[in-house]
């Protein structure tokens, strides 16, 4: 398997810093280094289920929430999940067995699977998604105590197109509660037309508002490589060796730029996997966002 990570030191980093908290606890607090792992490894009792909630001003369009019991009422972690489908298809309901991976893991974890808007009579579908995810955000920040999760301290994943979306929207942010992002058999530059399958030229179209051989910087201003920043957030790339839909090329670059950029990363390209990624895998990945 072939993986790159450059947040290993960083990690090592903090670890000391752990240390050096139980030397000094009110150290700590003038830090503002937190024990996260404290949060996501409080014993759990099960999960409540909350489905198909609706969470903005679009109506029909819904969440499902798989809130986790503490057996200490600690606020849980909460991840945020986008199916793909193309920008223009696709449901919350592709993400199943991945949530039930993720709940076997009985982890203090808040599973938040989102649908988004997948159609448009205007040529703005990536804004109104982007908008949807600002809805899911804000909802749970405003129900954050209704929920009991930890609010400011999501992490986002997206697969294929919910990649696509959870990365721009982390990327454009102004805001500092986008944690960490899980991008999967995303495309990340969408001006480079061979690099994506030709299923997916007009769907990128539809998206952008911008038809290929037009105006390039229509492309660039919703492409994550151009986005990236040194602010953008930690983010975890995962690609399958045998995507033959987005080229795994796609995660690589924006992975050397965000290392030139200083920002933790790390990029997998997994053996065996297509661009559908298998829900063990995709749990596996999401769960190192917490660590």
């Amino acid at each position: 398997m072939k993986r790159r990570s450059v947040y290993d030191f960083a990690r090592r980093i903090a670890a000391g810093f752990a240390v050096m908290c139980v030397l000094a606890i009110s150290g700590c607090e003038k830090l503002g280094i937190e024990p996260d792992r404290f949060y996501f490894d409080s014993p759990i009792k099960g999960y409540n289920e909350k489905m198909d909630v609706e969470f903005g001003k679009v109506r029909n369009l819904t969440l499902d929430l798989h809130l986790p019991v503490a057996e200490d009422s600690t606020p849980a972690e909460v991840v945020i999940l986008l199916h793909g489908g193309g920008w223009v298809s696709g449901d919350k309901s592709f993400l199943k067995p991945t949530v039930d991976i993720l709940k076997n893991e009985r982890k203090n974890l808040a599973i938040v699977n989102m649908n988004y808007r997948v159609a448009s009579s205007s040529n703005n579908l990536l804004e109104l998604q982007l908008e949807d995810l600002q809805s899911v955000i804000t909802f749970l920040t405003v129900n954050a105590e209704k929920y009991n999760i930890r609010k400011n301290r999501f992490r986002l994943t997206g697969f294929s197109a919910g990649g696509h979306i959870a990365l721009t929207y982390a990327y454009k942010s102004t805001e500092t509660n986008i944690q960490a992002v899980v991008a999967a058999s995303a495309p990340t530059e969408l001006s480079l037309r061979a690099w994506l399958d030709k299923t997916l030229w007009s769907k990128v179209e539809l998206l952008t508002g911008n038809a290929y051989g037009g105006p390039i910087d229509i492309f660039k201003d919703d492409s994550p490589f151009y986005l990236a920043s040194a602010r953008s957030p930690r983010t975890i790339l995962v690609y399958g060796e045998s995507d033959e839909l987005v080229s795994p090329r796609q995660g690589q670059l924006l992975a050397d730029k965000l290392r030139l950029l200083r920002v933790p990363y790390a990029f997998y390209l997994e053996p065996g996997e297509t661009h559908e990624l298998s829900p063990r895998k995709a749990a596996e990945h999401i769960m190192e966002a917490f660590q």
